[in-house]
């Protein structure tokens, strides 16, 4: 009996044996499908434009002027605030008049001597009818002494006039840099104050040689600023500087500007960076598609175009114009139909 019940027991693990090793072979030696198990990455068929273009890095600058005395004196008042409005020919700061007066008051006195002498001069002159050598002389002479006189006048009341610095634009007052009670003087290069138009800016890249040679003055130009996701902006290009900038490294670079307007819904400030896009190409509302969507098989050009049931189709297609990433699709698609990538 203990004999059959081992015997019964062997059977009993052996079959178990025989078992795993069964399931384990079906489990693990399972041919593996040669089909790729990877996602399909599909991609619409989209109505969009197409461009070959080059960029160069910058920055936004804001149109910034700075007025000043043309004259030394004391600053008697100053007569905007930083954040200000102001017009062109707007009073910015003045200077102590009281000097600049009393020489142009001075100069007006001598004048009117010089012309009293002129005018008394004249008529004996022209009394005696006869003009001898030394009344010619005299008559010279006073002639000139009269331009001076006028002259010191005209000079005088300039001074006076440049002891007012006004706005040379419409803008904002960005920074003073002066105030009541300071002396300027004409030898101090210094600015009293700033004043900006912030609706209007300037975009500064400096592009290499080979950049520049490719650059028009007709081409079409965006910006593309950091700050806005790269958000592209409408730019006009203004000017390409025919002088060179080296660098440290004897690099030559050449100084481009375009203007960019300032939208009311977006806030543009000076020292913003990004890039400046040349257009060199383009094409607008086209049919494209992936440029990686694109086979080929001998001169058949195709793309696999995906069904209902995720099956991709053979579609032959004629493409044109590619921008490097994009393809214009001339025939075979229609937009929103999906096409497979891998």
């Amino acid at each position: 009996m203990i004999n059959f019940i081992s015997k019964y027991k062997r059977v009993l693990i052996i079959s178990g044996i025989l078992l795993a090793l069964i399931v384990g072979y079906f489990t693990y030696a399972k041919p593996t499908s040669t089909k790729s198990e990877l996602p399909t990455t599909i991609a619409k068929v989209i109505k969009t434009d197409l461009r070959i273009a080059f960029a160069v890095d910058g920055k936004l600058t804001v149109d910034t002027y700075e007025p000043g005395f043309s004259v030394s004196g004391k600053v008697t008042k100053v007569l905007v605030k930083e954040g200000d409005k102001v017009k062109r020919g707007q009073w910015l700061a003045l200077l102590d008049t009281q000097e600049s007066q009393k020489n142009l008051e001075k100069a007006l006195r001598d004048y009117s001597k010089e012309r009293n002498d002129f005018d008394q001069d004249i008529q004996v002159t022209y009394a005696d009818k006869i003009i001898t050598d030394t009344f010619k002389r005299i008559l010279e002479k006073n002639q000139w002494d009269l331009d001076k006189a006028v002259l010191d006048v005209e000079l005088k009341d300039l001074a006076l006039q440049q002891s007012r610095a006004l706005s040379p634009t419409e803008g904002i007052v960005a920074e003073i840099s002066i105030k009541e009670g300071d002396i300027v003087s004409t030898q101090n290069q210094t600015p009293i104050m700033k004043v900006v138009k912030p609706d209007v800016l300037s975009f500064i890249a400096y592009g290499e040689e080979d950049d520049v040679l490719k650059i028009s003055p007709e081409q079409l130009v965006t910006i593309t600023l950091e700050a806005y996701d790269k958000e592209q902006f409408t730019a006009k290009l203004i000017f390409v500087s025919p002088l060179s900038t080296v660098d440290s490294n004897g690099i030559s670079s050449y100084k481009v500007t375009a203007t960019i307007e300032n939208p009311d819904k977006l806030k543009l400030m000076d020292g913003m960076e990004g890039s400046i896009s040349f257009i060199t190409k383009e094409i607008k509302g086209v049919l494209a598609i992936p440029n990686k969507a694109v086979k080929r098989d001998g001169n058949q050009t195709y793309v696999l175009v995906q069904d209902n049931k995720g099956v991709g189709l053979k579609t032959l297609i004629e493409t044109g114009f590619t921008d490097g990433k994009n393809v214009e699709v001339t025939s075979g698609l229609t937009i929103g139909q999906e096409v497979i990538l891998n």
